[in-house]
């Protein structure tokens, strides 16, 4: 195999546009002929293997569209971390933010086999953070058998103890959501994960809906062994909720509300010229 120093740095600039999650080939004139290259140049796909290994990193896809999806072991530099989430800090936290994650993927891909179906789904805090706590309330009520993984068992008993909603009385956040409740949490990791290039808001179906992206479904695929995950898609598969296949319906705004019973403002079409009919 006959690799180059231009081709060494053609490999560099690939990884490079790889850990930027939200760029696309499309977008990018570089990035997409670096992509093209990996997908039909066998020596060149082979360097870029090597220097990944290096890395601790691993090709999840390589789609034209997507661009190269990559995903850290465990002892990566690049592995996420739960405190990379804004506002995490202590180990509850951490807790709520870990059990919040593996609930989005159970909820959106609720069985192994739903991870190679790639039709969008729809994730709504309200929605989610239901899901969430009727889960935990239903573990609270069979608590008398123990979960084998302890740190799952300590991540429900928090979000189970943790109000659903709590708004700040005073300071500059007055009125709005507390870290003191689970809704903030759920909001923040998807709000987190839109930073991550894994999901974007769907505005269009209301506020707090999130539509999750490809490169989600690709990164979460290997959840599927865990046992946070296990546990919470065995609930969704029991869960009565919206289909998250299917777009939330947006809520109905007050301001395009028209009361028909209000006559008020009615005019005169009940009459012609001013004659009886």
């Amino acid at each position: 195999m006959t690799v180059t120093s231009t081709d060494l740095r053609d490999v560099g600039t690939l990884i490079s546009c790889a850990l930027r999650p939200k760029l696309r080939p499309a977008a990018d004139t570089s990035y997409r002929q670096l992509l093209a290259r990996y997908r039909t140049e066998v020596e060149f796909r082979t360097a870029t293997g090597f220097v990944l290994d290096g890395m601790d990193l691993v090709v999840l896809s390589d789609a034209a569209d997507l661009g190269l999806i990559l995903g850290p072991r465990r002892e990566s530099l690049f592995a996420a971390r739960l405190a990379d989430v804004p506002n995490v800090a202590g180990v509850e936290q951490r807790l709520l933010v870990g059990l919040i994650t593996a609930g989005v993927a159970a909820y959106a891909y609720p069985t192994a086999d739903a991870f190679d179906d790639d039709r969008v789904r729809y994730v709504r805090v309200e929605d989610l953070e239901r899901f969430l706590r009727e889960t935990c309330e239903h573990l609270k009520r069979e608590a008398d058998a123990p979960l084998d993984d302890e740190g799952l068992e300590e991540a429900w008993r928090v979000y189970e103890r943790m109000p659903a909603v709590r708004r700040a009385e005073k300071g500059r956040t007055t009125g709005r959501l507390s870290p003191a409740c689970t809704t903030y949490w759920v909001g923040n990791v998807l709000q987190w994960l839109t930073e991550q290039g894994l999901a974007r808001l769907a505005e269009r179906q209301g506020p707090d809906t999130y539509h999750l992206l490809e490169r989600f479904r690709v990164q979460v695929r290997e959840m599927s062994g865990h046992e946070a995950y296990k546990l919470l898609a065995d609930a969704r598969s029991r869960d009565s909720g919206l289909d998250a296949t299917l777009p939330p319906v947006p809520p109905v705004d007050p301001d395009d509300v028209i009361d028909l019973s209000d006559t008020s403002n009615t005019d005169t079409a009940g009459t012609y010229d001013g004659m009886t009919p």
